[in-house]
């Protein structure tokens, strides 16, 4: 039996047409989280952007060091 954890998923994707959808017929995301429900969601491009940015900054007291982005996903 293969282990779940260890499954190799496909990355999701969020497009404009996805969140279009999800404001469109709200009651299929019901069991969804409430900012999925309202479609309070960011796309995959809004997210990395705002990723970049925010491992962009310096944190205070570690002026010298340099976050860079692992290979994670959403």
């Amino acid at each position: 039996m293969n282990n779940i954890l260890e499954k190799e998923y496909p990355e999701l994707n969020i497009t404009e047409e996805i969140l279009k959808n999800i404001k469109n017929h709200p009651s299929l995301y019901s069991s969804a989280p409430v900012k999925t429900f309202m479609g309070k969601i960011y796309t995959t491009e809004e997210f990395q952007k705002r990723s970049d940015e925010v491992l962009a900054m310096s944190l205070p007291g570690s002026e010298n060091r340099v976050l860079k982005r692992s290979k994670w996903r959403r």
